[in-house]
C-alpha cells in the first residue's frame, strides 16, 4: 500500500473503497480453518522437485501415477475408517473428549451453558454452534468446551461436526477415479482433449 500511495494517494483511497473482495486474492467471507490452508503447491514442489527436469509426457505420466498412487491410498485408508469422522478428526476430537472430562458446566438455558475450564468460564450456544473463543465455529469440529456441554446435556456430538469431515463425505471425495494416460503412440489428441478435458466428470465430489 506504501508503495502505491507513492505513485498516487488517489488509487490507495480508491481500492480501499471498492472492497477487499474485488481485488484481494487472500480475502475470504468465510472462515479458513486449518484443514483448508494446507499448501499443496509446496507439497507437489517437494515430491517432483527431481521429475521436473522429465520431457513433458514423462512428467505427464509421473503426475498421473502420482495422482493416482495417493488418490487410491486416501480411498484404501477412507474404507479402512470405521468411525464416524475421518481418522485424523475422530483423533482430534478423541483428544477434545479428555480434555472435556475435567470441565464443569452450568447451565442456563436449554442451549446456553457456561463451561468453566480450570477457573476461566466459556459461553457456549449449542443452538448456534457458537463457543466465546471462535474455537468451535472456526474448526466446525466439537471442540472440549463443547463436548462438555453436549455430555452435560446428554447430545452426540455428530451433529455439531462440518459434514466435510465424515467417513462419507472422505469417501466420495476420493470415489472418482484418476484416469491413467495411454500410450502416447496411440494418442488421439482431438478425441482425448474432447472426452477428458472439454466433457467433465459427472460423478460426486
Amino acid at each position: 500500500m506504501s508503495k502505491i500511495e507513492e505513485i498516487d494517494t488517489r488509487v490507495k483511497a480508491y481500492i480501499y473503497d471498492i472492497g477487499y473482495h474485488i481485488w484481494s486474492r487472500v480475502h475470504a467471507t468465510v472462515n479458513r480453518t486449518w484443514t483448508m490452508t494446507s499448501n499443496i503447491a509446496e507439497s507437489l514442489n517437494i515430491v517432483t522437485k527431481d521429475a521436473r527436469e522429465l520431457p513433458i509426457v514423462e512428467l505427464l505420466k509421473y503426475m498421473m501415477t502420482l495422482l493416482e498412487r495417493w488418490t487410491n491410498e486416501k480411498l484404501l485408508n477412507a474404507k479402512g475408517t470405521f468411525t464416524y469422522l475421518g481418522k485424523k478428526y475422530n483423533e482430534e476430537l478423541e483428544d477434545n473428549k479428555t480434555l472435556s472430562q475435567k470441565m464443569r458446566v452450568r447451565t442456563s438455558t436449554d442451549y446456553i451453558h457456561t463451561v468453566i475450564d480450570g477457573v476461566k468460564p466459556f459461553i457456549i450456544c449449542l443452538q448456534n454452534k457458537i463457543r466465546s473463543c471462535g474455537q468451535f465455529q472456526l474448526d466446525e469440529l466439537s471442540c472440549a468446551h463443547a463436548l462438555a456441554a453436549l455430555r452435560h446435556k446428554n447430545k452426540s456430538y455428530e451433529n455439531y461436526c462440518s459434514p466435510y469431515y465424515t467417513r462419507e463425505s472422505l469417501l466420495q471425495t476420493y470415489e472418482i477415479p484418476v484416469d491413467p494416460l495411454p500410450d502416447e503412440s496411440k494418442w488421439n489428441v482431438p478425441q482425448y482433449i474432447a472426452e477428458k478435458v472439454v466433457k467433465p466428470h459427472t460423478g460426486k465430489r
